[in-house]
């Protein structure tokens, strides 16, 4: 289901947070978290997979489905603001609710991407149906795989530290979690708090 794209604490989903747990929960690391945990992140990476981030955004804007949601939601908005509302209006809603959660099941978004159910050979699949975004990795001379391990990487550690409020001890970090992530965080937080808001789309 689309929503807001992310890659910073403030905008962080339950089903990652539930898939940190079963991580720490884990007796062995998974070839995906031990890929994860071992992979090294750095600020001019980071700019690319925001760079390729930003292209997978505006595609998903121009998306007839997007779009055609966004009118729907406008128009669900108008009637709930209604002091009065008739049968008419009610039944109208439904259709509109049925209408745009079947919308958003078709749409891919970034937030998609993140999902902590799916392998990182998933995540590099979906990329791969989109010729806009793959045009982006070839442009910024990434391939879907390192895409996939720098964006997830950063949003796992990104998790741990916000929901510690930035307090994480280094020390005792969830299996899988690399410290050294967390210490990159820290060390370039103004920068990726900026490139958060450029990758969040604006409301119309």
């Amino acid at each position: 289901m689309s929503r807001v794209p992310c890659l910073l604490p403030a905008l962080l989903g339950c089903a990652l947070a539930a898939a940190l747990c079963a991580d720490a929960a884990a007796q062995t690391l998974t070839a995906d978290q031990k890929a994860l945990a071992s992979y090294r992140l750095t600020m001019p990476t980071v700019r690319k997979v925001a760079a390729v981030t930003r292209t997978f955004v505006d595609e998903a804007s121009r998306d007839p489905k997007v779009i055609e949601s966004q009118k729907l939601k406008a128009r669900l908005d108008l009637l709930k603001a209604k002091a009065a509302r008739t049968e008419a209006d009610t039944a109208e809603m439904k259709t509109l609710v049925d209408r745009i959660m079947a919308l958003e099941e078709e749409i891919d978004s970034v937030e998609d991407l993140q999902r902590g159910d799916q392998s990182l050979a998933e995540m590099e699949a979906r990329l791969k149906k989109r010729p806009a975004v793959m045009r982006a990795l070839a442009r910024e001379g990434l391939t879907s795989r390192e895409y996939v391990r720098c964006l997830m990487a950063l949003f796992k550690a990104a998790l741990v530290e916000g929901f510690s409020q930035g307090k994480a001890d280094l020390a005792a970090l969830p299996r899988g979690i690399s410290a050294d992530h967390i210490r990159f965080i820290r060390e370039n937080k103004a920068e990726l708090d900026a490139l958060q808001k450029e990758m969040t789309p604006k409301k119309k």
